[in-house]
């Protein structure tokens, strides 16, 4: 394992996304099941502080807590703001894997996109 893994890794297959009257959502799961793994954000475009964050379960969600969500060529890692990693089960790092030829994972990172704009 490399000194660069990810505390959380998802292979994201199932993706949902809803914008709705200045609202973002966007999810990124490793399949239907949550108990599989997933990742949420919801919020509005350019109110970081307003962001909120759910991490594979209810009760690790915060608002607040992106510290940085740096896309590359497979998806995205996730970086949480140390002060809210207590608050997300300790976990810094969510690195989420989207497959390049997955048309519905394309449009939810191009929302994600817009979330974080």
């Amino acid at each position: 394992m490399g000194g660069n893994a990810a505390d959380i890794e998802i292979r994201a297959r199932a993706f949902w996304a809803d914008t709705e009257g200045g609202e973002h959502a966007v999810g990124f799961a490793a399949s239907e099941d949550p108990e599989d793994g997933y990742v949420i954000f919801e919020g509005r475009p350019g109110d970081r502080k307003g962001l909120y964050l759910e991490v594979s379960d209810e009760i690790f969600a915060a608002k607040d807590a992106v510290e940085d969500v740096a896309f590359n060529e497979g998806g995205f890692v996730l970086t949480i703001r140390p002060a809210m990693q207590a608050k997300l089960g300790m976990v810094a790092t969510v690195a989420v894997f989207v497959a390049a030829e997955d048309a519905d994972g394309q449009a939810a990172l191009a929302v994600l996109r817009g979330l974080l704009a």
